[in-house]
């Protein structure tokens, strides 16, 4: 490995591609004498695990330490099974944050914004029996959208099976089929008003929409700018841009920003979203955030101060996120990054709990890309360490029985609520489906469905 040069190639990713979630880039592995590390299981097992000695954050853990004490390689079937055990495990700080890809299906995600799949969001209403199967959310020009999927949909039965009978059998991920373009199944649906169809749906390259809608509401005499943000990718820019160039051309004084199913991605569009909200009127002497790795790589550590970029706020007095379990990760840090400024308020359920994030390493002539947890981010006053999610002010449940944005749903109506009176509403409690909701847990199934998944819970 060229030790002169990775200083300089990580600090790089660091300002442009690293990830809160997954995602990143940056310098691969080499061998000791310059030459790419080869491709069979032994060589795959070494580079994982020189990795993970050099870069994992929670090696200054003891019991992680532990772990590589008289380590038989030899042992683990394969790299991924190495990396299954390397994982630290209390308190699950590690809850598959560290995984294996490939460089072209990561680079397919963050940077074009796309994934082979139906195109829908769904989630488990009926937790523990996780039976009742509700979309969440579906892609625009998606097969999922050109079938009649719409959010709040139950999905009754996937090829003449139903979801019980599936989560007792593979489990979800297992039964819709590999992320290959073709691949179909036969879903039978169930309309919020009871009426059931049924249609057959080929998987598909789905381009991701990082911002569905905008919308700036008048509360009370206040301007009100809202975001539908879905996803932490380098698309999402220009689209973020945009919307607040509109937001400040409004006077906005106040924002929701909507990150109920937003999973994380880059650092850099996590700092970008930032600026735009608190550039305007946080001094750029302020500390943002702080990226500290492992003891051994302190000297990496790296201080990001606001910024005012155009299209700033410039007049915001307030902002409210709508979160839920599946808020993670740049989402997280965007909150906790604002939080020791401005006037900030969580509402819907406690995010959940991802303070650290990737760096991407190649290896095996760049055939795979080894994504450990290698850093943590932390804000102004060094609060971080939120593994348990970031607590809310107002608790609401996601009404699935409205579309995102409609300021009759619960939690944006919530949200409105707290800005035009300063309190959480009663109303903020109702809900079409109140249930708590279970996210998936099943195993993605491929590099590029994996990505989609675990930021966005798709499929």
């Amino acid at each position: 490995m060229n030790l002169k040069r990775l200083p300089r190639i990580i600090w790089a990713m660091l300002a442009a591609g690293a990830v809160v979630g997954c995602g990143g880039g940056g310098g691969g592995p080499a061998a000791g004498d310059g030459t790419a590390i080869g491709c069979s299981v032994a060589a795959q097992r070494q580079a994982v695990h020189d990795l993970m000695v050099e870069w994992y954050f929670f090696n200054d853990e003891l019991e992680q330490q532990q772990k590589y004490t008289g380590l038989n390689l030899n042992t683990f079937p394969s790299a991924q099974d190495l990396l299954s055990f390397l994982r630290y495990r209390p308190q699950e700080f590690d809850r598959g944050f560290s995984f294996i890809t490939t460089p072209a299906a990561d680079a397919q995600f963050f940077g074009e914004g796309q994934f082979v799949g139906f195109g829908f969001g769904s989630k488990f209403v009926d937790a523990p029996v996780n039976a009742d199967l509700r979309l969440t959310q579906v892609f625009s020009a998606s097969p999922a959208a050109a079938a009649g999927f719409q959010r709040g949909q139950r999905i009754v039965a996937i090829d003449g099976r139903t979801i019980a009978e599936i989560g007792q059998a593979e489990g979800l991920s297992a039964a819709l089929g590999a992320a290959d373009v073709g691949v179909t199944r036969t879903f039978l649906m169930r309309e919020t008003g009871g009426a059931e169809f049924e249609v057959a749906v080929a998987k598909a390259l789905v381009t991701i929409d990082p911002v569905p809608s905008t919308a700036i509401f008048d509360v009370g005499g206040t301007t009100v700018g809202y975001v539908d943000f879905r996803t932490f990718i380098s698309t999402a820019d220009a689209e973020l841009d945009q919307a607040f160039a509109e937001f400040e051309s409004q006077n906005v004084s106040a924002l929701v920003v909507d990150l109920r199913y937003n999973g994380g991605g880059l650092v850099s569009t996590a700092e970008r979203l930032a600026n735009l909200i608190g550039g305007g009127i946080i001094a750029s002497s302020q500390v943002l955030s702080k990226t500290l790795f492992n003891s051994a790589k302190s000297a990496l550590n790296v201080i990001e101060p606001f910024q005012q970029l155009p299209g700033s706020l410039i007049l915001l007095q307030q902002v409210v996120f709508i979160t839920t379990g599946s808020s993670a990760s740049a989402s997280e840090l965007v909150i906790n990054a604002l939080l020791p400024h401005t006037t900030v308020t969580l509402v819907g359920s406690p995010t959940f709990g991802k303070p650290v994030g990737q760096s991407g390493f190649p290896y095996c002539n760049d055939e795979f890309l080894l994504r450990p947890v290698t850093f943590e981010s932390v804000n102004s006053l060094d609060a971080g360490q939120y593994f348990d999610g970031l607590a809310v002010n107002c608790t609401v449940a996601d009404d699935l029985g409205f579309v995102i944005g409609d300021p009759a749903e619960a939690s944006l109506a919530a949200a409105l609520g707290i800005i035009e009176t300063g309190s959480c509403p009663l109303t903020a409690f109702r809900s079409a489906f109140a249930a708590p909701a279970a996210q998936h847990q099943d195993i993605p199934l491929d590099a590029a469905a994996q990505a989609a998944q675990r930021l966005l819970g798709a499929y």
